[in-house]
């Protein structure tokens, strides 16, 4: 397998040619998750020149633009050849064409916040969450999200380093929330007994959204989380 990269309006441009077998996956994945991490406004992954695929390589590649299709991680445009076996409404015929789609994420509204590093920030996002959804005409959903912000902005405080940045944003089916902190640590889920006043954290982001995670964002990482809108709001 290789690989050249390069930039074109802010998009980076991912050419890889030859085979690419099982043994090339972690290297890929390693590649574009890196290249994910310094938010270039998206990402074009050109598989044209590639001569075969195996399956793990497919699995990986459909795995990188099912993630992609959710904010806080940059777009993802894949191009290839119908022989490639890489079929799906996500993949163009070209370079040309992937470029021209790589926006088509970014007319959702978005909110983002700088937060001090203090017991104050939590509440200070508690109340840019009810404005931001309120002013969206969603504000029903205000008590769940502005709970999971809460508690993502308490871990980013007690346990991350300053600047905490707090991000919001709606799609056509969910609210996105990234909480941005500078250290790399990942946060670890703590067992909490039933009379405990903290250590739930994680476990009502878990309950309460149908997807969360962490991903780098040196020299620290974005938390983030994915709560569905209710049918009546979608």
């Amino acid at each position: 397998m290789l690989l050249e990269a390069s930039t074109k309006d802010s998009i980076t441009v991912l050419v890889v040619t030859g085979p690419v077998g099982s043994a090339d996956v972690p290297e890929l994945v390693d590649v574009v998750e890196r290249r994910c991490a310094t938010e270039p406004r998206g990402i074009v992954l050109d598989l044209t020149g590639v001569i075969e695929l195996s399956a793990p390589v497919v699995e990986a590649l459909q795995e990188l633009a099912s993630r992609s299709r959710f904010w806080p991680y940059p777009s993802l445009s894949l191009c290839a050849s119908p022989l490639t076996g890489l079929g799906g409404a996500a993949v163009h015929r070209d370079a040309a064409q992937a470029l021209r789609h790589v926006d088509d994420r970014s007319a959702a509204p978005r909110q983002r916040i700088e937060l001090p590093s203090g017991p104050e920030s939590p509440g200070l996002a508690r109340v840019a969450v009810a404005s931001f959804l309120s002013g969206l005409g969603l504000a029903a959903l205000s008590d769940d999200v502005a709970l999971v912000v809460s508690e993502m902005v308490t871990n980013a405080v007690r346990h991350g380093w300053a600047p905490v940045v707090l991000e919001l944003e709606t799609a056509a089916d969910a609210v996105v929330i990234a909480v941005d902190d500078a250290s790399p640590l990942a946060p670890r889920p703590r067992q909490a007994d039933e009379q405990a006043e903290g250590g739930r954290g994680l476990m009502l982001v878990d309950l309460l959204s149908v997807e969360h995670g962490v991903r780098p964002q040196p020299p620290g990482k974005t938390v983030w989380a994915r709560l569905q809108l209710p049918a009546a709001c979608s």
